[in-house]
């Protein structure tokens, strides 16, 4: 890990002033800095900004109530996202979440070391505020905006290096509560920390002090992102902090994305648990209902499981390497493709309640991961899987 002194050297001058609050007997900085000040749950899930259709390959009109493909993401909106700008530059304020954000980013960091740079901002009042931290992969995912894709951030008011693809990737507080199993890195057995790559787009864990390190962008604010789920005891979970209802079990086997579409359109016609109005969630709302906190692999028993709160049930499988696990759930936000590649719209958003793994079928990204995996069989990339489950959303009453 780096010292603090050279750390220093990496952020603004006004903040290499004061950073001998972050010292050699003090080197992780509020490690446990995973939330801001208490506030009544309230958790706005800001909209991904998809606004087309797609099949299992192209754009197409969006369709209508009980033609192929409908339930899209981009049938259905949430909050949009705003922002403001302050009026020295340093910052911006989201409108919607209540959080303020560093308008720019600090340099690449091992995870400790990402704690002492936000608050190596705090002596100064870097933009005239005193409670910087870093923010959590829920508050960090917020952020996340799918109007273009490559990058998955609003470049209009962030600040965003295209120099620094592939690895775009910015820290969070969140720590991993398992470790790296996969054979595929030599960091395996490390422990990890989640971050999101604005670059791609996705949500993994990594090793917090071994291979790249990675970017570090504070926040400030009220906590965000803080579920306060209610078991309606009638097969559905409301969370009251974002108003939506979920199934609290998922559809028990692993299909394609146009059949996880039309599961919908099927529980829709059945009047599934007394409603008709469900959908498959987008990527943020499903990422909303993510308890990272929990892995099937976690060093406490006690946070042994999917990545969802208990209340909810999720079936289990077993996985590419024989091992009992958790399966990963379709969402209806489809992956914009990479500029220069002509790999079209085959695939789509899923998160990984179970292990994220490799091809090795160890746990490679961490459960609570979000990726993007084919709609159908023989697409590009070579995704491990194709058929994945099904847990359905509505809009609360």
């Amino acid at each position: 890990m780096m010292k603090c002194k050279a750390i220093a050297r990496l952020i603004s001058a006004a903040a290499a002033l004061s950073f001998s609050a972050c010292n050699a007997e003090a080197p992780t900085c509020a490690r446990d800095g995973d939330a801001g000040t208490a506030g009544d749950p309230w958790y706005p899930i800001v909209d991904t900004q998809q606004t087309s259709c797609y099949d299992n390959s192209t754009e197409i009109a969006c369709p209508a109530a009980g033609e192929v493909f409908f339930g899209q993401d981009a049938q259905f909106s949430g909050a949009q996202p705003s922002y403001t700008r302050s009026g020295d530059g340093l910052s911006v304020h989201d409108n919607v979440t209540g959080l303020t954000w560093q308008q720019g980013y600090e340099a690449s960091q091992y995870w400790d070391d990402a704690h002492c740079i936000c608050a190596a901002l705090n002596t100064p009042g870097y933009g005239g505020y005193t409670d910087w931290r870093l923010p959590t992969i829920k508050e960090l995912y917020s952020l996340w905006n799918a109007s273009e894709g490559w990058p998955y951030i609003d470049a209009n008011f962030f600040a965003y290096d295209p120099s620094s693809s592939p690895h775009g990737i910015m820290w969070s507080s969140t720590k991993y509560s398992g470790l790296l199993e996969s054979t595929e890195d030599p960091a395996t057995g490390a422990e990890m920390a989640f971050g999101v790559n604005f670059s791609t787009g996705h949500i993994k864990a990594y090793s917090i002090d071994v291979g790249p390190t990675h970017f570090v962008r504070c926040v400030r604010g009220t906590a965000y992102g803080v579920n306060d789920f209610l078991d309606n005891g009638d097969g559905t979970i409301t969370d009251r902090a974002t108003g939506l209802m979920w199934a609290q079990a998922d559809n028990g086997a692993g299909v394609d994305w146009e059949d996880a579409l039309a599961h919908a359109e099927t529980q829709n016609a059945a009047s599934f648990l007394g409603y008709g109005d469900w959908r498959l969630p987008s990527v943020k709302e499903l990422q909303s209902i993510v308890d990272y906190t929990r892995s099937p692999g976690a060093t406490d028993a006690a946070l042994v499981g999917p990545a969802i709160d208990p209340m909810f049930t999720c079936t289990p499988i077993t996985n590419e390497a024989g091992a009992a696990d958790y399966p990963w759930y379709w969402t209806s936000t489809t992956q914009n493709p990479e500029p220069g590649t002509d790999a079209g719209y085959m695939i789509a958003w899923y998160v990984a309640l179970g292990r994220a793994v490799g091809r090795d079928g160890k746990d490679l990204h961490g459960a609570g991961a979000v990726r993007f995996d084919a709609k159908v069989p023989g697409p590009p990339g070579g995704q491990s899987r194709y058929f994945n489950y099904v847990r359905l959303v509505r809009d609360a009453d």
